[in-house]
């Protein structure tokens, strides 16, 4: 996959990749979004009193009573869960050493369950590991860092034979 290896020899047993910040960021751009905008429609709507239900019923006037009242109760829950994913993201760390590969706190697979590595879309950044049934692991190099050290201990420890390039 890479001619040359990018690990020195005393990382050679194990390769920690922590999760990168810049999709974490994003993630919490678009949270700060929805809730700043949902918190700007409660502020407008019962704070300053603007988009009252209107009498006698106009579409436009009602319409806009509606979008300002219920907007609040869908963008902020978005905004929240954007905001877990964030920190998700930014907890979760990639572990590879002589016995298999997983995310600390889950299952790890081990490099003889390893079916095959599709090694295709490395160029773009991707690597995709197939092990068990129907089980894919897939890296990106954009979400974890040391992802060329660890393109290297997965070359070491998968046989060349289950590498598709």
């Amino acid at each position: 996959m890479n001619d040359q290896p990018q690990a020195t020899p005393q990382d050679t047993r194990r390769v920690e990749c922590p999760p990168a910040k810049d999709p974490a960021v994003r993630w919490f751009i678009f949270a700060a979004i929805m809730v700043g905008f949902g918190l700007y429609t409660i502020h407008d709507h019962y704070v300053q009193g603007n988009y009252a239900k209107p009498q006698p019923y106009a579409l436009n006037a009602h319409l806009k009573y509606l979008f300002n009242h219920y907007v609040p109760y869908l963008v902020i829950p978005i905004g929240l869960i954007a905001a877990g994913l964030g920190i998700r993201h930014l907890t979760r760390r990639l572990v590879a050493d002589e016995e298999g590969i997983g995310y600390i706190g889950e299952d790890r697979v081990p490099w003889s369950q390893i079916a095959k590595v599709d090694a295709t879309a490395l160029r773009k950044g991707f690597l995709h590991l197939h092990h068990g049934q129907d089980g894919k692991l897939t890296l990106d190099s954009w979400k974890l860092r040391n992802f060329k050290d660890l393109v290297s201990l997965i070359e070491r420890s998968v046989p060349a034979d289950r590498i598709v390039r």
